[in-house]
Protein backbone atom coordinates (compact mmCIF):
# COMPACT_ATOMS: atom_id res chain seq x y z
CA UNK A 1 0.00 0.00 0.00
CA UNK A 2 1.43 3.55 -0.78
CA UNK A 3 -0.02 7.05 -0.41
CA UNK A 4 1.62 10.12 -1.49
CA UNK A 5 4.30 12.10 1.09
CA UNK A 6 3.01 13.02 4.68
CA UNK A 7 0.52 11.13 4.55
CA UNK A 8 -0.13 7.85 7.11
CA UNK A 9 -0.84 4.54 5.90
CA UNK A 10 -1.79 1.29 7.89
CA UNK A 11 0.51 -1.18 8.49
CA UNK A 12 0.79 -4.46 6.17
CA UNK A 13 -0.93 -7.35 7.71
CA UNK A 14 -0.50 -11.21 6.76
CA UNK A 15 -2.67 -13.32 8.95
CA UNK A 16 -0.27 -16.06 8.23
CA UNK A 17 2.54 -14.71 9.96
CA UNK A 18 0.59 -14.87 13.06
CA UNK A 19 0.07 -12.16 15.90
CA UNK A 20 3.00 -9.20 15.75
CA UNK A 21 5.79 -9.59 17.79
CA UNK A 22 6.06 -6.13 18.47
CA UNK A 23 3.09 -3.44 17.96
CA UNK A 24 3.56 0.57 18.32
CA UNK A 25 0.78 2.80 17.59
CA UNK A 26 0.18 6.61 17.81
CA UNK A 27 3.74 7.06 18.54
CA UNK A 28 4.39 10.79 18.93
CA UNK A 29 7.23 12.52 18.86
CA UNK A 30 8.56 16.04 18.89
CA UNK A 31 11.67 18.41 19.60
CA UNK A 32 10.24 21.80 20.64
CA UNK A 33 8.38 22.30 17.25
CA UNK A 34 9.98 19.94 15.35
CA UNK A 35 7.72 16.70 15.17
CA UNK A 36 9.90 13.80 14.45
CA UNK A 37 7.74 11.17 14.26
CA UNK A 38 3.82 11.80 13.98
CA UNK A 39 1.30 9.39 15.62
CA UNK A 40 3.57 6.41 13.87
CA UNK A 41 2.16 3.00 13.85
CA UNK A 42 4.84 0.19 13.46
CA UNK A 43 4.44 -3.71 14.01
CA UNK A 44 6.74 -6.55 12.70
CA UNK A 45 5.41 -10.51 12.90
CA UNK A 46 7.37 -13.45 13.42
CA UNK A 47 9.77 -14.81 10.57
CA UNK A 48 9.77 -11.41 8.72
CA UNK A 49 12.61 -8.70 8.01
CA UNK A 50 11.33 -5.35 7.75
CA UNK A 51 13.94 -2.85 5.86
CA UNK A 52 13.20 0.78 7.94
CA UNK A 53 14.18 3.78 5.44
CA UNK A 54 14.31 6.97 5.25
CA UNK A 55 16.70 9.86 4.84
CA UNK A 56 18.26 11.95 7.37
CA UNK A 57 15.59 13.72 9.92
CA UNK A 58 12.66 11.26 8.23
CA UNK A 59 12.25 9.87 11.55
CA UNK A 60 13.96 6.29 11.52
CA UNK A 61 16.19 6.54 14.55
CA UNK A 62 13.80 8.08 16.85
CA UNK A 63 11.55 4.97 16.12
CA UNK A 64 14.11 3.29 17.03
CA UNK A 65 15.11 4.69 19.91
CA UNK A 66 11.98 4.55 21.29
CA UNK A 67 11.35 0.87 20.46
CA UNK A 68 14.63 0.19 22.45
CA UNK A 69 14.08 2.80 25.26
CA UNK A 70 16.83 5.20 24.65
CA UNK A 71 13.71 7.84 24.22
CA UNK A 72 10.52 8.49 25.84
CA UNK A 73 7.61 9.66 23.44
CA UNK A 74 5.16 12.36 23.96
CA UNK A 75 2.48 9.49 23.57
CA UNK A 76 2.17 6.04 22.12
CA UNK A 77 1.54 2.32 22.69
CA UNK A 78 3.65 -0.31 22.68
CA UNK A 79 2.91 -4.49 22.86
CA UNK A 80 5.22 -7.50 22.53
CA UNK A 81 3.37 -10.31 22.33
CA UNK A 82 0.05 -9.13 23.14
CA UNK A 83 1.79 -7.72 26.41
CA UNK A 84 1.74 -4.26 26.91
CA UNK A 85 5.42 -2.59 27.92
CA UNK A 86 5.09 0.92 29.06
CA UNK A 87 7.12 4.03 26.78
CA UNK A 88 9.20 5.33 29.54
CA UNK A 89 12.45 5.95 28.45
CA UNK A 90 14.10 2.78 30.03
CA UNK A 91 16.04 0.69 27.91
CA UNK A 92 16.01 -1.98 30.56
CA UNK A 93 12.51 -2.40 30.30
CA UNK A 94 12.77 -3.11 26.72
CA UNK A 95 15.66 -5.95 27.27
CA UNK A 96 13.66 -7.42 29.35
CA UNK A 97 10.83 -7.62 26.56
CA UNK A 98 12.89 -8.98 24.39
CA UNK A 99 13.83 -5.79 22.34
CA UNK A 100 17.64 -5.65 21.69
CA UNK A 101 19.65 -3.57 19.34
CA UNK A 102 22.62 -4.21 16.89
CA UNK A 103 24.82 -0.72 16.30
CA UNK A 104 27.03 -0.33 13.52
CA UNK A 105 29.91 -0.46 15.87
CA UNK A 106 29.67 -3.27 18.13
CA UNK A 107 28.63 -2.35 21.55
CA UNK A 108 31.53 -4.35 23.31
CA UNK A 109 34.57 -4.48 25.86
CA UNK A 110 37.82 -5.09 24.27
CA UNK A 111 39.44 -6.32 27.84
CA UNK A 112 36.90 -8.44 27.91
CA UNK A 113 36.96 -11.89 26.64
CA UNK A 114 34.29 -13.45 24.33
CA UNK A 115 32.35 -15.79 26.84
CA UNK A 116 32.40 -12.30 29.35
CA UNK A 117 30.97 -9.88 26.45
CA UNK A 118 27.79 -11.98 25.51
CA UNK A 119 26.83 -12.59 29.77
CA UNK A 120 27.45 -9.21 30.77
CA UNK A 121 24.60 -7.30 31.71
CA UNK A 122 22.40 -10.24 32.63
CA UNK A 123 19.89 -10.66 35.42
CA UNK A 124 21.78 -13.48 36.57
CA UNK A 125 25.28 -11.74 36.70
CA UNK A 126 26.87 -13.58 39.37
CA UNK A 127 27.55 -16.53 36.77
CA UNK A 128 30.79 -19.11 37.40
CA UNK A 129 33.26 -19.08 34.42
CA UNK A 130 31.94 -22.30 33.60
CA UNK A 131 28.55 -21.55 32.69
CA UNK A 132 29.43 -18.07 31.05
CA UNK A 133 31.68 -19.81 28.76
CA UNK A 134 28.66 -22.49 28.25
CA UNK A 135 26.38 -19.83 27.82
CA UNK A 136 28.45 -18.20 25.29
CA UNK A 137 29.28 -21.71 23.32
CA UNK A 138 25.48 -22.17 23.37
CA UNK A 139 25.13 -18.98 21.71
CA UNK A 140 27.38 -18.91 19.46
CA UNK A 141 26.27 -22.47 18.04
CA UNK A 142 22.69 -20.94 17.22
CA UNK A 143 24.80 -18.64 14.90
CA UNK A 144 26.81 -21.47 13.42
CA UNK A 145 30.13 -19.93 15.00
CA UNK A 146 32.96 -21.76 16.41
CA UNK A 147 34.53 -18.63 18.00
CA UNK A 148 36.58 -19.79 20.83
CA UNK A 149 34.77 -18.08 23.76
CA UNK A 150 37.90 -17.56 25.90
CA UNK A 151 39.61 -14.95 23.81
CA UNK A 152 39.51 -11.47 24.09
CA UNK A 153 37.75 -9.57 21.87
CA UNK A 154 40.43 -7.13 21.19
CA UNK A 155 41.55 -10.02 19.04
CA UNK A 156 38.60 -10.35 16.89
CA UNK A 157 38.20 -9.08 12.99
CA UNK A 158 35.11 -7.02 12.70
CA UNK A 159 32.86 -9.40 11.31
CA UNK A 160 33.39 -11.67 14.34
CA UNK A 161 32.74 -9.33 16.74
CA UNK A 162 29.30 -8.19 15.26
CA UNK A 163 28.28 -11.90 15.74
CA UNK A 164 29.31 -11.88 19.53
CA UNK A 165 27.11 -8.86 20.06
CA UNK A 166 24.53 -10.95 17.89
CA UNK A 167 25.13 -13.88 20.39
CA UNK A 168 24.27 -12.07 22.99
CA UNK A 169 21.46 -10.56 22.22
CA UNK A 170 20.41 -14.42 21.28
CA UNK A 171 21.77 -15.64 24.96
CA UNK A 172 18.49 -14.21 26.40
CA UNK A 173 14.59 -14.42 25.90
CA UNK A 174 14.92 -12.41 22.14
CA UNK A 175 11.62 -11.41 20.61
CA UNK A 176 12.77 -8.65 18.01
CA UNK A 177 16.33 -7.69 16.98
CA UNK A 178 17.16 -4.07 15.47
CA UNK A 179 19.80 -3.59 13.49
CA UNK A 180 21.13 -0.09 12.53
CA UNK A 181 23.70 0.27 9.58
CA UNK A 182 24.85 -3.19 10.43
CA UNK A 183 26.80 -3.42 6.71
CA UNK A 184 28.10 -0.43 6.96
CA UNK A 185 31.64 -1.37 7.70
CA UNK A 186 31.40 -5.07 5.84
CA UNK A 187 32.73 -6.06 3.13
CA UNK A 188 30.44 -8.56 0.61
CA UNK A 189 31.98 -11.37 2.26
CA UNK A 190 31.19 -10.50 5.77
CA UNK A 191 27.62 -9.11 4.49
CA UNK A 192 26.24 -12.05 2.64
CA UNK A 193 27.34 -14.37 5.90
CA UNK A 194 25.00 -11.67 8.14
CA UNK A 195 22.49 -12.15 5.88
CA UNK A 196 22.42 -15.68 6.18
CA UNK A 197 22.55 -15.76 10.05
CA UNK A 198 19.22 -13.09 10.15
CA UNK A 199 17.43 -15.70 7.29
CA UNK A 200 18.34 -18.08 9.72
CA UNK A 201 16.83 -16.08 12.81
CA UNK A 202 13.35 -15.06 10.71
CA UNK A 203 13.30 -18.46 10.04
CA UNK A 204 12.83 -19.39 13.59
CA UNK A 205 10.15 -17.01 14.56
CA UNK A 206 12.29 -14.07 15.59
CA UNK A 207 11.35 -10.65 14.26
CA UNK A 208 14.25 -8.23 12.53
CA UNK A 209 13.96 -4.62 12.11
CA UNK A 210 17.16 -3.35 9.19
CA UNK A 211 17.97 -0.33 8.90
CA UNK A 212 20.27 0.92 6.57
CA UNK A 213 21.19 3.42 3.61
CA UNK A 214 22.51 0.34 1.39
CA UNK A 215 19.72 -0.29 -0.17
CA UNK A 216 20.73 -3.35 -2.41
CA UNK A 217 21.12 -4.84 0.98
CA UNK A 218 17.50 -3.76 1.97
CA UNK A 219 16.32 -5.37 -1.19
CA UNK A 220 18.68 -8.85 -0.95
CA UNK A 221 17.37 -9.47 2.66
CA UNK A 222 14.18 -7.90 3.50
CA UNK A 223 10.66 -9.61 3.33
CA UNK A 224 9.38 -6.05 4.01
CA UNK A 225 9.81 -2.25 3.59
CA UNK A 226 9.17 0.98 5.82
CA UNK A 227 9.66 4.15 4.57
CA UNK A 228 9.84 7.11 6.98
CA UNK A 229 9.21 10.76 5.36
CA UNK A 230 8.86 13.67 7.36
CA UNK A 231 7.97 11.64 10.51
CA UNK A 232 5.22 9.62 7.94
CA UNK A 233 5.05 6.33 7.34
CA UNK A 234 4.58 6.72 3.45
CA UNK A 235 5.14 3.26 2.52
CA UNK A 236 4.31 -0.26 3.68
CA UNK A 237 4.67 -2.90 1.75
CA UNK A 238 6.11 -6.63 1.18
CA UNK A 239 9.60 -5.61 -0.51
CA UNK A 240 8.85 -8.64 -3.35
CA UNK A 241 8.78 -7.13 -6.83
CA UNK A 242 10.47 -4.01 -5.72
CA UNK A 243 13.36 -2.93 -7.32
CA UNK A 244 16.28 0.22 -6.40
CA UNK A 245 14.56 3.00 -8.40
CA UNK A 246 11.30 2.40 -7.22
CA UNK A 247 13.20 1.71 -4.02
CA UNK A 248 15.02 5.52 -4.11
CA UNK A 249 11.76 7.55 -5.92
CA UNK A 250 9.64 6.41 -2.67
CA UNK A 251 12.76 7.47 -0.38
CA UNK A 252 13.31 10.67 -2.11
CA UNK A 253 10.46 11.87 -5.21
CA UNK A 254 13.22 14.02 -6.79
CA UNK A 255 15.72 11.42 -7.44
CA UNK A 256 13.72 10.51 -10.48
CA UNK A 257 14.42 14.20 -11.70
CA UNK A 258 18.25 13.69 -12.01
CA UNK A 259 19.15 12.57 -15.85
CA UNK A 260 22.02 11.23 -17.14
CA UNK A 261 23.67 12.61 -20.04
CA UNK A 262 25.25 10.75 -22.97
CA UNK A 263 28.68 11.95 -24.21
CA UNK A 264 29.93 11.50 -27.64
CA UNK A 265 33.63 9.72 -26.93
CA UNK A 266 34.60 10.57 -30.61
CA UNK A 267 33.77 14.39 -30.31
CA UNK A 268 37.16 16.39 -29.71
CA UNK A 269 36.41 17.21 -26.24
CA UNK A 270 38.94 15.01 -24.30
CA UNK A 271 39.52 16.43 -21.30
CA UNK A 272 41.95 14.11 -19.49
CA UNK A 273 43.49 11.03 -21.68
CA UNK A 274 45.43 8.02 -19.41
CA UNK A 275 47.31 5.40 -20.32
CA UNK A 276 47.29 2.71 -17.50
CA UNK A 277 46.31 -1.16 -17.03
CA UNK A 278 48.54 -2.75 -19.34
CA UNK A 279 48.99 -0.24 -21.99
CA UNK A 280 45.06 0.73 -21.56
CA UNK A 281 44.26 4.04 -23.24
CA UNK A 282 41.07 6.23 -21.83
CA UNK A 283 39.66 8.65 -22.64
CA UNK A 284 37.44 10.86 -20.41
CA UNK A 285 35.72 14.11 -22.09
CA UNK A 286 34.87 17.02 -20.80
CA UNK A 287 31.64 17.24 -18.89
CA UNK A 288 30.57 13.69 -18.18
CA UNK A 289 30.94 11.60 -14.93
CA UNK A 290 32.58 8.16 -15.80
CA UNK A 291 32.08 5.37 -13.18
CA UNK A 292 35.34 3.34 -12.29
CA UNK A 293 33.76 0.05 -10.32
CA UNK A 294 35.28 -2.81 -8.89
CA UNK A 295 35.86 -5.05 -5.53
CA UNK A 296 36.42 -3.58 -2.15
CA UNK A 297 40.04 -2.08 -2.27
CA UNK A 298 40.63 -2.70 -6.10
CA UNK A 299 42.55 -0.84 -8.91
CA UNK A 300 40.14 1.95 -9.72
CA UNK A 301 40.88 4.09 -6.37
CA UNK A 302 44.60 3.25 -7.36
CA UNK A 303 44.10 4.77 -10.27
CA UNK A 304 42.53 8.22 -8.93
CA UNK A 305 45.50 8.39 -6.21
CA UNK A 306 47.88 8.47 -9.14
CA UNK A 307 45.90 10.97 -10.51
CA UNK A 308 46.46 13.19 -7.59
CA UNK A 309 49.91 12.98 -7.07
CA UNK A 310 49.69 10.06 -4.67
CA UNK A 311 51.53 6.44 -5.56
CA UNK A 312 52.44 5.22 -8.65
CA UNK A 313 52.83 8.06 -11.41
CA UNK A 314 49.77 8.05 -14.50
CA UNK A 315 51.20 8.64 -17.81
CA UNK A 316 48.71 11.18 -18.45
CA UNK A 317 47.42 14.35 -20.23
CA UNK A 318 44.79 16.68 -18.85
CA UNK A 319 43.57 19.60 -21.42
CA UNK A 320 46.08 18.99 -24.22
CA UNK A 321 49.03 19.07 -21.47
CA UNK A 322 51.60 16.71 -20.41
CA UNK A 323 49.61 15.60 -16.28
CA UNK A 324 52.32 13.52 -14.44
CA UNK A 325 51.72 15.33 -10.47
CA UNK A 326 53.94 14.40 -7.97
CA UNK A 327 52.34 15.59 -5.12
CA UNK A 328 48.70 16.44 -4.57
CA UNK A 329 49.99 20.25 -4.33
CA UNK A 330 50.75 19.91 -7.78
CA UNK A 331 47.37 18.25 -8.34
CA UNK A 332 45.67 20.65 -7.32
CA UNK A 333 47.82 23.44 -9.17
CA UNK A 334 46.44 21.85 -12.24
CA UNK A 335 42.73 21.84 -11.41
CA UNK A 336 42.58 18.31 -10.38
CA UNK A 337 40.66 17.44 -6.74
CA UNK A 338 40.23 14.46 -4.88
CA UNK A 339 38.16 13.65 -2.36
CA UNK A 340 39.11 10.17 -0.51
CA UNK A 341 36.12 7.53 0.31
CA UNK A 342 37.75 8.05 4.05
CA UNK A 343 36.21 11.27 4.96
CA UNK A 344 36.87 11.29 8.66
CA UNK A 345 40.14 10.24 8.28
CA UNK A 346 41.45 11.79 4.79
CA UNK A 347 38.68 14.84 4.57
CA UNK A 348 37.98 16.11 7.76
CA UNK A 349 40.14 18.11 10.36
CA UNK A 350 37.27 17.28 13.69
CA UNK A 351 38.53 20.10 15.75
CA UNK A 352 37.65 22.82 13.26
CA UNK A 353 34.30 24.26 12.46
CA UNK A 354 31.91 23.48 9.69
CA UNK A 355 32.84 26.30 7.80
CA UNK A 356 36.78 26.41 8.19
CA UNK A 357 36.52 22.47 6.96
CA UNK A 358 34.54 23.98 3.96
CA UNK A 359 37.05 26.59 2.64
CA UNK A 360 40.33 24.76 4.19
CA UNK A 361 41.89 24.49 0.64
CA UNK A 362 41.05 27.86 0.00
CA UNK A 363 42.11 29.71 3.16
CA UNK A 364 44.21 32.16 1.60
CA UNK A 365 41.68 33.11 -0.81
CA UNK A 366 39.77 34.36 2.31
CA UNK A 367 42.90 36.27 3.85
CA UNK A 368 44.26 39.83 3.67
CA UNK A 369 46.55 41.12 5.47
CA UNK A 370 47.08 37.75 7.32
CA UNK A 371 43.44 38.29 8.55
CA UNK A 372 40.85 35.65 7.82
CA UNK A 373 37.61 37.03 6.25
CA UNK A 374 34.84 34.86 8.07
CA UNK A 375 32.04 37.11 6.32
CA UNK A 376 33.64 36.99 2.71
CA UNK A 377 33.60 32.70 3.66
CA UNK A 378 30.40 32.37 5.33
CA UNK A 379 29.21 33.62 1.76
CA UNK A 380 30.66 30.70 0.29
CA UNK A 381 29.31 28.45 2.98
CA UNK A 382 25.62 30.37 2.47
CA UNK A 383 26.14 29.19 -1.33
CA UNK A 384 27.10 25.55 -0.39
CA UNK A 385 24.18 25.60 1.97
CA UNK A 386 21.66 26.19 -1.11
CA UNK A 387 23.25 24.12 -3.70
CA UNK A 388 23.83 21.16 -1.63
CA UNK A 389 21.46 21.10 0.72
CA UNK A 390 23.75 21.09 3.80
CA UNK A 391 22.00 21.28 7.54
CA UNK A 392 23.51 22.75 10.17
CA UNK A 393 23.11 24.61 13.31
CA UNK A 394 25.91 27.09 12.88
CA UNK A 395 28.58 27.64 10.57
CA UNK A 396 30.48 27.88 13.32
CA UNK A 397 29.70 24.66 15.03
CA UNK A 398 32.40 21.95 15.45
CA UNK A 399 32.54 19.97 11.95
CA UNK A 400 31.56 16.47 14.33
CA UNK A 401 28.22 17.97 15.07
CA UNK A 402 26.79 17.13 11.38
CA UNK A 403 25.18 14.19 9.84
CA UNK A 404 27.35 11.83 7.92
CA UNK A 405 25.49 12.84 5.08
CA UNK A 406 26.21 16.63 5.93
CA UNK A 407 29.77 16.40 6.59
CA UNK A 408 29.84 14.27 3.04
CA UNK A 409 28.23 17.06 1.43
CA UNK A 410 31.01 19.77 2.81
CA UNK A 411 33.71 17.50 1.75
CA UNK A 412 32.88 17.30 -1.61
CA UNK A 413 31.67 21.21 -1.70
CA UNK A 414 35.19 22.42 -0.58
CA UNK A 415 36.45 21.21 -3.92
CA UNK A 416 32.89 23.27 -5.60
CA UNK A 417 32.97 26.05 -4.57
CA UNK A 418 36.77 27.38 -4.80
CA UNK A 419 38.59 27.48 -7.91
CA UNK A 420 36.41 25.66 -10.22
CA UNK A 421 37.87 21.87 -11.01
CA UNK A 422 39.03 20.80 -14.55
CA UNK A 423 38.68 17.10 -13.47
CA UNK A 424 37.17 15.86 -9.55
CA UNK A 425 38.62 12.42 -8.34
CA UNK A 426 35.90 10.95 -6.06
CA UNK A 427 36.20 7.51 -4.21
CA UNK A 428 33.15 5.87 -3.18
CA UNK A 429 31.28 10.06 -2.55
CA UNK A 430 27.85 8.47 -1.14
CA UNK A 431 29.65 5.55 1.21
CA UNK A 432 27.09 5.95 4.41
CA UNK A 433 24.78 8.64 3.62
CA UNK A 434 20.79 8.51 3.46
CA UNK A 435 19.48 8.42 -0.07
CA UNK A 436 18.38 11.89 0.88
CA UNK A 437 22.39 13.25 0.92
CA UNK A 438 22.98 11.07 -2.24
CA UNK A 439 20.44 12.70 -4.51
CA UNK A 440 21.76 16.34 -3.03
CA UNK A 441 25.31 15.33 -4.44
CA UNK A 442 24.34 14.06 -7.25
CA UNK A 443 22.53 17.20 -8.49
CA UNK A 444 25.65 18.95 -7.25
CA UNK A 445 27.23 17.20 -9.56
CA UNK A 446 25.60 16.90 -12.36
CA UNK A 447 25.50 20.72 -11.59
CA UNK A 448 29.43 20.75 -12.31
CA UNK A 449 29.37 19.06 -15.79
CA UNK A 450 27.19 21.36 -16.93
CA UNK A 451 29.81 24.08 -16.49
CA UNK A 452 32.33 21.60 -18.16
CA UNK A 453 33.69 19.34 -15.32
CA UNK A 454 34.96 15.85 -15.96
CA UNK A 455 34.03 13.65 -12.61
CA UNK A 456 35.07 9.95 -12.14
CA UNK A 457 33.99 7.64 -9.68
CA UNK A 458 35.50 5.05 -8.13
CA UNK A 459 33.51 2.37 -6.21
CA UNK A 460 32.66 -0.93 -5.18
CA UNK A 461 29.01 -0.23 -5.24
CA UNK A 462 26.96 -0.58 -8.42
CA UNK A 463 24.30 1.42 -6.81
CA UNK A 464 26.17 4.34 -6.30
CA UNK A 465 27.84 4.25 -10.13
CA UNK A 466 24.27 3.22 -11.33
CA UNK A 467 23.17 6.89 -9.21
CA UNK A 468 25.61 9.09 -10.66
CA UNK A 469 27.75 7.79 -13.68
CA UNK A 470 27.04 8.21 -17.57
CA UNK A 471 29.34 5.54 -18.39
CA UNK A 472 31.80 2.90 -16.55
CA UNK A 473 34.75 0.83 -16.60
CA UNK A 474 34.54 -2.56 -14.65
CA UNK A 475 38.36 -2.71 -12.93
CA UNK A 476 38.97 -6.53 -12.95
CA UNK A 477 41.33 -8.09 -14.62
CA UNK A 478 42.81 -6.54 -17.79
CA UNK A 479 41.61 -4.65 -19.95
CA UNK A 480 39.40 -2.93 -18.26
CA UNK A 481 35.95 -3.26 -19.96
CA UNK A 482 33.69 -0.71 -20.58
CA UNK A 483 29.69 -0.71 -20.33
CA UNK A 484 27.29 2.04 -21.45
CA UNK A 485 23.81 3.24 -19.60
CA UNK A 486 21.16 0.41 -19.92
CA UNK A 487 18.16 -0.47 -17.82
CA UNK A 488 19.36 -3.39 -16.06
CA UNK A 489 22.97 -1.67 -15.85
CA UNK A 490 23.57 -2.35 -11.87
CA UNK A 491 22.85 -5.70 -12.94
CA UNK A 492 25.07 -5.72 -15.70
CA UNK A 493 28.06 -4.19 -13.98
CA UNK A 494 28.07 -6.71 -11.30
CA UNK A 495 27.31 -9.36 -13.51
CA UNK A 496 30.74 -8.69 -15.81
CA UNK A 497 32.52 -7.98 -12.26
CA UNK A 498 31.86 -11.42 -10.79
CA UNK A 499 32.52 -12.72 -14.51
CA UNK A 500 35.87 -11.35 -14.66
CA UNK A 501 36.92 -11.97 -10.55
CA UNK A 502 36.34 -15.71 -11.55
Amino acid sequence: MEQTAGAPVAAVTDAAAGAPLLRMADVHVAFGGNVALADVAFEIRPGEIVGLLGHNGAGKSTLVNVATGALRPQRGTMEVEGRSVPLRGNPRDMERAGIKVIHQEPALSDNLSVADNITLGRADERLSPRKRRRIAREALALLGSTLEVDQPVSALAFGEKQVVDLARALSTNLHVLLLDEPTGALGQHETDRLHDLLRRLASEGHGIVYVSHRLRDILEVCTRLVVLRGGHVVLDRPAAGFGIAELSAALVPEMQAIEHVHVDSAADETMLSVEWAGGQRFQFQRGEIVGLFGMAAGPQFTFLESLYGLGERADAELDGRRFAPHSPREAIRRGVYYVSANRERDGLLAHMSALDNLVLPWMRHHTRFLAFSHAKAAKVYARAEDVLNVETGHIDDPIVALSGGNRQKLVVGRWLFGRQPKVLLLSQPTQGVDVGARADIARALRRLTGEGVTVLVASSESDEIELLCDRAFVCEGAPWQALERSADWSERLLEALIRRAA
